[in-house]
């Protein structure tokens, strides 16, 4: 029996679910799991199974098969769902390696730890968001679409985490890869409503309600902020909004 969220996910990531479960043509996102408790990996991959948008490419409990079954996909998975406490190994590890050896996999960490230099490290690794366990299907599905979208979804306690984090740090020295002051200070103002959004944790969807415009506009926006502080993801632009003190 499916289980009740009291939300809609028949419109997951501007996908809406058919009743008969099937989309005709529908674009199904190809998703690896790795978890070394089967238990929950086997419920998550139930849960995954109700969204006609999510394809289970594989899933492993240990790092090794895991990479063995990831060289044997003609298919590649474009988003891998990865637990940080793994028993041989650690998911900081494994993404890290995703993103030299398989930069095209999006790996979204999935776990109950809520440490914030556990989760920046995770960030710093390469991962592209990071969720708690008990976030809803939903929740999970909408993450898994920004991240084949180039987004870097996090949840919102796991935001605050890494804000009091980023917060309590010094700022980091002035080098070439660092915006100059009046590249940081050409964003609009739409553009810094917009990126405090994106501190805050928010979706597109999210952002597109909350400003009362559409989700392309929000995207082009995203890209001009990240073009302006040259940075490629959220979690550089939150870091860049804090060391630069962007945001009141």
């Amino acid at each position: 029996m499916r289980e009740s969220t009291g939300v809609d996910d028949t419109r997951i990531g501007g996908l809406r679910r058919s009743p008969s479960g099937r989309q005709p043509g529908l674009m199904r996102i190809r998703v690896a799991l790795l978890d070394d408790n089967a238990a929950f990996q086997n419920q998550l991959t139930e849960r995954l199974s109700f969204f006609p948008q999510i394809e289970i490419a594989f899933s492993a409990n240990t790092v090794e098969d895991f990479f063995e079954m990831l060289g044997r996909q003609e298919d590649p998975p474009v988003v891998a769902l990865i637990d940080i406490g793994l028993g041989d190994s650690s998911g900081i590890e494994v993404a890290a390696r995703l993103a030299r050896e398989h930069a095209a996999i999006g790996a979204l960490m999935l776990t109950v730890f809520e440490e914030p230099g556990t989760i920046l490290a995770a960030i710093q690794a390469g991962a592209a968001g990071y969720l708690l366990k008990d976030a809803p299907a939903e929740t999970i599905v909408s993450a898994i679409v920004e991240v084949r979208d180039g987004g870097v979804p996090l949840s919102r306690p796991v935001a605050r985490q890494v804000l009091r984090l980023l917060g309590t740090a010094a700022p980091a020295s002035p080098g070439a890869s660092a915006p100059p002051a009046e590249a940081a200070r050409a964003l609009s103002k739409r553009e810094v409503e917009l990126l405090e959004q994106i501190v805050q944790g928010d979706t597109e969807a999210q952002i597109a309600d909350r400003l009362c415009i559409s989700p392309h506009t929000v995207r082009t926006h995203v890209k001009n902020i990240y073009r302006k502080l040259r940075v490629g993801s959220r979690a550089a632009a939150v870091r860049v909004a804090y060391e630069r003190r962007l945001l009141d």
